[in-house]
């Protein structure tokens, strides 16, 4: 099991309690070329290719210290540090907070924009532009967690006590080298969304401004959610693009999830049948489908195998109908490639499984666990059959973690903010964003006709322009219907997912 397919099922509760946040922390900024980040695959930056020597005018780098606990005041061993970048016009016109979701980097971000790597913040370029990396990832107090920890994760389901306790085994070993191996002592109990929203708000506060616009993307939307609940005095436009809940049950989540992952499969399909060139489209409709039928026949059989792995002691040949399945789910999540998985399929009809061979966890995964388990926690009353879903296996992953989780609550968001979905989003079904949005009666609605997860980052759609002028003006866009986007005005009803194969592939 990927636990990259995990990330889109966390629910992120904090108590939305007032919070003294009055530390007096200053941002002290440096020199830019002593503290350049590291690319990663999610990101197009290459920092063998900067020239430190010529670097722009309008990045700025800095850290900040802010308590590892915050029910307790700053002091030598409740300190970390964070990381952040801006870009930074000479006469802003205000500030926008971007979280990119999860593990996500985000102090890279800034790096990309100032040094025209990505236009994807175009037009709003007269905006102060604050990027961090959240507490226990890159620049901000990394934790240390060991990849090998993870190895015992991924695999199939536990079906009897003994493989359910020896999953609780491997937890439990996980949780306690992270807790002992990464410092300040104790961090690993304070790296959850509880803690973020209070890291930008001293950000915020050290920066001078009274209120912050915020773009939250994914993992980011919950998290500015619950900034926009927490500190309702000082949001400004909020736009919560690709979201993820506070407070819905795991059950429904879970069935949400498998309706759109089932509603992806039929994209494929038609996505095959406008496509001269693919194999299965003399199968007529449903090709895709019954393709991906006999390769889970193949596996089940032992008959579908990765080449490379024949007589390799350091991988497993055989390719089960759990990696078949998991293989394809995790390829359905972030922009999936059509092309690729129809590909992958006709190649594995062969016996060759090699699309589904999976590689060894990276390190944005394994910061993600503890960051997980503390906003997830364990559901205690599993009575649902929601054990057959993907969330049983952060349960299973979170099943030893020793710290109080907080109360599951459902925010409420009187602010008129925009939220943006996708028909066909994998990461984040717009079941998701519907639960919100009815504790969100004054918020604007953007559903982006298509494919992918954050519709943000595809610059020429509408949404994109769409979120853009919001978050510049905070005037919720008019309403419109057409085959790139539908836009809908507070309180009218969001009449649901188009006809996968009516939708352009």
């Amino acid at each position: 099991m990927h636990l990259y397919i995990l990330l889109g099922f966390i629910t992120v509760i904090v108590d939305s309690a007032a919070v003294d946040l009055n530390h007096g922390n200053l941002i002290r900024w440096h020199d830019c070329s002593k503290s350049v980040p590291k690319g990663t695959g999610s990101t197009s930056f290459n920092e063998s290719m900067v020239d430190l020597t010529n670097l722009p005018s309008t990045l700025h780098c800095g850290t900040i210290d802010v308590p590892m606990d915050y029910s307790h005041p700053l002091s030598t061993n409740n300190t970390i540090t964070l990381g952040l970048a801006m870009y930074r016009p000479e006469c802003p016109k205000g500030a926008i907070f971007f979280n990119p979701g999860g593990t996500d980097p985000g102090v890279v971000v800034a790096w990309e924009v100032a040094l025209n790597l990505t236009d994807m913040f175009s037009g709003l370029l007269d905006h102060d532009l604050l990027m961090i990396d959240v507490r226990g990832t890159y620049s901000s107090n990394p934790l240390n967690v060991s990849l090998q920890t993870l190895d015992s994760f991924f695999g199939p389901y536990p079906t009897t006590k003994v493989e359910f306790d020896a999953i609780k085994s491997a937890s439990t070993a996980a949780i306690q080298s992270w807790i002992d191996n990464s410092s300040p002592p104790g961090i690993i109990e304070h790296v959850g969304t509880r803690e973020v929203v209070q890291d930008y708000e001293l950000v915020r506060q050290a920066l001078g401004y009274e209120r912050i616009h915020f773009l939250g993307d994914s993992h980011g939307s919950f998290r500015a959610a619950q900034y926009a609940a927490t500190f309702p005095d000082h949001a400004g436009n909020f736009a919560l693009d690709a979201i993820v809940p506070h407070g819905e049950n795991f059950y429904d989540r879970a069935q949400d999830s498998i309706r759109v992952l089932n509603l992806e499969v039929f994209r494929i399909d038609a996505f095959c049948q406008n496509t001269p060139s693919c194999p299965f489209r003399k199968d007529g409709r449903g090709g895709v489908l019954t393709a991906f039928r006999k390769v889970l026949s193949l596996a089940d059989k032992g008959e579908l195998l990765i080449p490379s792995c024949v007589n390799n002691t350091e991988c497993t040949a055989a390719v089960s109908p759990l990696d078949v399945r998991t293989g394809i789910q995790g390829s359905l999540l972030g922009v999936p490639d059509f092309s690729a998985i129809i590909d992958g399929l006709n190649k594995s009809l062969t016996g060759d499984g090699s699309f589904f061979a999976s590689g060894p966890p990276n390190i944005q995964l394994a910061w993600a666990m503890p960051l997980l388990c503390n906003d997830y926690g364990v559901y205690q009353n599993d009575q649902t059959g929601v054990g057959l879903s993907l969330i049983w296996q952060l349960q299973l992953m979170c099943s030893s973690w020793p710290f109080p989780i907080p109360t599951q609550t459902r925010l409420q968001l009187p602010q008129k903010m925009l939220l943006v979905a996708a028909d066909f989003d994998a990461s984040t079904p717009v079941e998701w964003m519907s639960f919100v949005r009815e504790t969100a009666p004054n918020s604007g609605l953007v559903v982006r006709h298509g494919d992918g997860h954050v519709s943000f980052q595809f610059v020429d759609q509408p949404s994109t322009n769409i979120t853009k002028d919001f978050l510049r003006t905070g005037i919720l866009p008019s309403a419109r219907n057409d085959t790139q986007v539908t836009v809908y005005a507070p309180g009218v009803k969001f009449v649901g997912v188009e006809d996968p194969y009516l939708v352009p592939t």
